[in-house]
């Protein structure tokens, strides 16, 4: 049986700095102390503590618009609203609600794991390894949101003890001070959790190789913040260290790689995936869900249009492309995505790109409207298709010139852009590979954004690539680790019998080489615009590989501090506001 983790809002767990109210679960209406000195009270504090991760994060577009938006690798094709503000840097400020939205809840989050670790301690626990497990998890949670904080605001206030009553003054503490914290945090999680979560059945705990997979990926991204070769080799190798331990004990850590990449995002390993290290669960049942309504909708975001063209209809093996509309809100690759990949020897673009739509009618004839609307001859009017022919074909290949005369219809990487950008051409540029790693074929009905299924975090491949980052540049690493590490990767993604030519030589390894391998391997998955930062490559790469950004400047690599939470403080001068807003 699947346990999913359920909302409750725990009794004096204060939001602040918020300018909002919280409605508060006050059982019997007693106080914070006695709820939570009792075991009961600390599960449901620690509970709570991971709720937003699921209802406010994690399955939503906000949270997809500052990890994936704004990169190398993604153009939202909206032209108003927060999508353009947050994926474009067009009028980004402080007032955006979901700026404000991402402030409040991590630090909702940070309340809730402060409260507990603070009062743990004193509470007696019927069975003391899972006492242990809930110190871990706070301390992972309270560390997982601290890099969210900082990666997106720069220097915040650090706190470590519970907000009782509304605060109204803070201050910005150091980054160093902040990823000690941090590190330290993930030192408690890796002491106290457990291989298996508690209860075993409550996928979606931190476990141990979370942990260590969290060390890892937050020692790389410190090393930006260092000026030494010394303390940069130093977070390398906490980095690395980590990453090899998870890599050189899965079997202990219950992890492994699937043997093909498909295997990774395929649905039906969506629920107990072995290659993930970290989860956000969304239920099947949606009663289950914090928000039942409006759980996991990032199997929408990344669709082409399809339906209502060529006969073709929306279906649940397809998707749900209701987003893909000239000037709606959806993420299509960018031209320099596609073409990181060689699909002739590289799996990974087949396994995660759909390109082909077959029939799912019984019948169609080729109209008037739909031969215009894709630059076809009027001659070709009244061409059958049958169920199963193929009707559409959205390709990152450049096709001959006779693609307007087949029997379906093609839209080739020359319709789709031009040159780095976008095609202005409205009948061309909502028709693009798209990213198939959050379908859903488990809707309850075709035009639902109520999703269910899962959202990995972090995975094993990821625990590759930054082992193969920290010792390619690290002044002492070792790179022939890191050339067989990547090779790993590399030859999963093969096509079978193309292993050879996937193989790369320490010679290959470099940045720019581990970005493009990072982008092949985790595009989409929340990390993207937390690689370009830590590696000081934001600007540039988007200046070259993603033209239709044109307002991006230095400062944005922070977002602003939203204005409700300086209007509430008593000391924001001192505080301030982030450069540039």
């Amino acid at each position: 049986m699947r346990i999913y983790i359920k909302f409750i809002v725990a009794l004096g767990a204060i939001s602040f700095f918020c300018g909002c109210s919280l409605k508060e679960f006050n059982p019997g209406g007693t106080t914070a102390e006695v709820v939570f000195s009792s075991e009961e009270g600390i599960n449901s504090l620690v509970n709570s503590a991971y709720v937003y991760y699921g209802s406010q994060f994690y399955g939503r577009e906000d949270i997809l618009m500052l990890t994936e938006g704004g990169t190398d690798l993604w153009i939202n094709i909206a032209n108003s609203g927060y999508g353009r503000q947050m994926t474009k840097y067009d009028g980004l400020n402080s007032t955006i609600g979901q700026i404000r939205n991402t402030w409040n809840r991590f630090y909702e989050i940070i309340n809730y794991c402060n409260a507990g670790l603070e009062r743990i301690q004193q509470v007696s626990f019927k069975n003391e390894a899972e006492k242990k497990a809930r110190i871990g998890e706070m301390s992972f949670l309270r560390a997982f949101s601290y890099w969210h904080l900082v990666e997106q605001f720069g220097e915040v206030d650090l706190r470590t003890t519970e907000t009782k009553t509304v605060e109204l003054t803070a201050h910005r503490s150091s980054i160093p001070a902040l990823y000690d914290l941090m590190l330290a945090d993930l030192e408690v999680a890796i002491s106290n959790l457990p291989i298996d979560p508690i209860p075993v059945t409550d996928i979606g705990r931190a476990t141990l190789k979370a942990a260590y997979g969290l060390k890892a990926r937050i020692a790389l991204t410190r090393v930006a913040y260092e000026s030494s070769v010394a303390e940069k080799d130093k977070y390398y190798g906490l980095a690395s260290a980590a990453a090899q331990y998870v890599i050189n004990h899965q079997g202990e850590l219950q992890t492994a790689l699937y043997p093909t990449p498909a295997q990774v995002f395929k649905p039906s390993n969506n629920k107990n995936n072995k290659e993930a290290l970290f989860t956000v669960t969304h239920s099947t049942i949606n009663s289950l869900n914090p928000q039942p309504n409006n759980p996991n909708r990032l199997h929408i975001w990344f669709k082409a249009k399809y339906s209502g063209k060529a006969g073709m209809v929306r279906d649940l093996s397809y998707g749900a492309d209701r987003n893909s509309n000239s000037g709606g809100m959806c993420f299509m690759p960018t031209r320099h995505l596609l073409e990181l990949f060689d699909e002739s020897i590289d799996r990974r673009y087949d396994d995660w790109f759909r390109e082909k739509y077959y029939l799912n009618v019984d019948k169609y004839s080729w109209s008037i409207d739909d031969l215009a609307a894709f630059e076809k001859p009027a001659s070709l009017a009244g061409t059958p298709l049958n169920r199963g022919d193929l009707a559409l074909w959205f390709t990152k290949k450049k096709i001959s010139k006779d693609k307007r005369n087949s029997a379906y219809a093609v839209v080739d990487i020359e319709d789709i852009y031009t040159g780095a950008k976008v095609n202005t051409n409205a009948h061309f540029n909502v028709h693009f590979p798209a990213l198939t790693k959050y379908d859903d074929p488990d809707l309850p009905e075709i035009g639902s954004q109520v999703g269910s299924k899962d959202v990995i975090l972090m995975r094993l491949a990821e625990m590759y690539l930054i082992a193969t980052e920290a010792e390619t540049m690290r002044s002492s690493g070792n790179k022939t680790l890191a050339k067989d590490l990547i090779n790993v990767l590399r030859k999963r993604a093969a096509l079978p019998g193309k292993e050879n030519e996937m193989v790369v030589t320490e010679a290959d390894l470099n940045l720019d080489f581990i970005l493009a391998e990072r982008a092949r391997e985790l595009c989409g998955e929340h990390i993207r615009w937390f690689d370009l930062k830590r590696t000081h490559k934001l600007i540039d790469y988007v200046k070259n590989y993603n033209q239709d950004i044109t307002l991006l400047q230095p400062y944005h690599i922070n977002r602003p501090i939203p204005q409700q939470f300086l209007d509430v403080i008593t000391n924001p001068s001192e505080f301030g506001q982030n450069n540039g807003y």
